[in-house]
């Protein structure tokens, strides 16, 4: 494995003393919210519907056409 070059580099003290303060704190981000229907699932639905419209416009537009006759 290549090795990797950090853009910073390790500085030690040649006198006194070296501390390491290791807190761990948590870090509160923002939450994700999921959507409750996939964008998939929604463009099949509108499809459906859609379909489902041009259906019902044919069966009015067949049961108006023998009575104007």
């Amino acid at each position: 494995m290549a090795e990797v070059k950090s853009m910073f580099r390790e500085v030690l003290p040649k006198q006194g003393q070296l501390s390491v303060e290791d807190v761990t704190t948590m870090v509160l981000c923002k939450p994700k919210l999921l959507p409750l229907k996939s964008l998939t699932l929604e463009k099949l639905e509108k499809m459906q519907q859609a379909a489902q419209d041009t259906i019902h416009q044919e069966i009015a537009e067949k049961k108006k056409l023998p009575s104007d006759q």
